[in-house]
């Protein structure tokens, strides 16, 4: 519970009947603490508190709860409070909220909407989800290049009430096509007789309605941007997405590229939820699909050692299980920083198509220096605090070199080709390099003491 002591004296207030005075409470709040307090309170007394609400301020606290709550809280609503609500939300998110909805909680609601409410509605949902169009919003503000600063300030009073945004004004043509834009600020600052066209920015950073909304996003992150206009293949303007939409985009993003990196499948109306909202037994349904997987995986590694119990028999002095944790540790987590690196790199763009080649070199650059320093203290560990032979120290040297460039170069080609065939590289979770590295470095441990104590030494150690 986020705020334990208001809880109580709301839940009185609401059973006295004391509307107005909540309503008083309330007015000064902002929308997200509103959302907070619902969720806090029990359903039923949560659900009421909503209620009492005016329309505005019940559309902006709806966008700051879970999805579950706000289909449940707008399905029990009559059809004419309903579209009230609707009318004040911002465009893109009653298009989102209406994709949730069911077809017979929506269908007797719509037609107490206008018609151009209706449009927009079907017009946003209609598009692809992951794309620009998906996410953008129609509330913005367009001018025409002909007028003064004078006539467009007038225009800006009387629109803002009814706009997402203001900051950045959009002028189009008489075809509606995107021409260029000027901010807030320019506008204030600019002589009250100078045209549009004289002062508008004709570089316009745009977006393609098409185009995935992670790379939108990642536009809006680099340069800055309050908001980003969205065109269509006319290069016609279409709506906007804002900053705090693409902040969004980008958390939902995030949040599944770390479920997948950690092999929990993906699920896009589980990334919605908290920790505490989801259930357990949705959790483990998510958790099963890897850790099966990664079992049988696991079997492999049994299968390797008993392949090569001929080695310990023929040395028996040596105990070789008991560097078995610790190569297949170092390569596991060498693994898991290399293929975390890498993701983080295609996530953000800095890695192309091009680059395998010199990412793959420098990884395994990475892998055979790292190993060396570890070699070193593996070698120190093996020769002087248990005792065992130069000859086998160099054998644990060497396997922790060899296991740390082979662990480096597959976290980091891994990854990389699977960009390259159209799979997620964060599909290719850590958990999968681990144990695929667990496997190899025993071959390549075993393979090195063969070569060192048999065909080089010729006797036990």
């Amino acid at each position: 519970m986020r705020h334990p002591l208001l809880v109580p004296d709301l839940r009185e207030l609401l059973h006295d009947g004391e509307v107005a005075g909540l309503r008083d409470f309330f007015s000064g709040y902002h929308p997200g603490r509103v959302a907070e307090l619902i969720e806090d309170l029990e359903t039923q007394d949560g659900d009421a508190l909503f209620r009492i609400l005016p329309a505005r301020d019940r559309a902006q606290v709806l966008s700051y709860l879970d999805n579950a709550r706000q289909v449940r809280l707008f399905g029990v609503m009559p059809a004419t409070e309903a579209a009230e609500l609707l009318h004040v939300m911002s465009h893109d998110e009653r298009a989102d909220l209406v994709n949730r909805l069911d077809e017979d909680v929506v269908d007797p609601v719509l037609p107490h909407l206008a018609q151009a409410e209706r449009e927009d509605i079907r017009r946003l949902a209609s598009y692809q989800p992951g794309t620009a169009g998906a996410v953008m919003t129609t509330d913005y503000v367009t001018l025409p290049p002909h007028i003064t600063v004078r006539e467009a300030l007038d225009r800006l009073r009387h629109e803002a009430p009814d706009r997402e945004t203001i900051y950045y004004c959009y002028v189009v043509d008489h075809q509606r096509r995107l021409i260029g834009f000027v901010s807030l600020k320019r506008l204030i600052l600019s002589r009250r007789s100078a045209v549009i066209e004289s002062i508008m920015q004709r570089d316009v950073i745009f977006a393609r309605v098409d185009e995935d909304q992670e790379s939108v996003a990642r536009q809006i992150d680099k340069y800055d941007l309050i908001a980003i206009p969205v065109v269509d293949a006319s290069d016609m303007l279409v709506g906007i997405i804002t900053h705090d939409d693409a902040m969004d985009i980008l958390r939902q993003e995030q949040t599944e590229d770390i479920l997948a990196f950690g092999g929990v499948s993906r699920d896009v109306e589980a990334n919605e939820e908290t920790y505490w909202q989801g259930r357990i037994v949705e959790a483990v349904r998510r958790r099963i699909g890897w850790l099966l997987l990664l079992f049988v995986g696991g079997t492999i590694t049994r299968y390797i050692i008993h392949r090569f119990d001929w080695v310990d028999t023929r040395f028996p002095e040596i105990e070789f299980d008991t560097f078995i944790p610790l190569l297949i540790g170092t390569g596991g987590n060498a693994g898991s920083q290399a293929v975390g690196t890498i993701i983080r790199g295609l996530a953000l763009g800095e890695i192309q198509r091009s680059d395998t080649s010199r990412v793959l070199f420098r990884e395994v650059l990475t892998g055979l220096l790292l190993g060396a320093l570890l070699g070193v203290l593996g070698f120190v560990f093996a020769w002087l605090l248990l005792g065992h032979t130069k000859t086998f120290a160099t054998v644990i040297a060497l396997a922790i070199i060899g296991i740390c460039v082979w662990a480096n170069g597959v976290g980091a080609l891994v990854p990389l080709l699977a960009r390259r065939f159209g799979i997620d590289p964060a599909v290719v979770s850590a958990p999968l390099i681990s144990t695929l590295v667990d496997a190899t470095g025993l071959v390549i441990f075993y393979t090195v003491a063969i070569l060192i104590l048999i065909k080089l030494a010729g006797s036990g150690p």
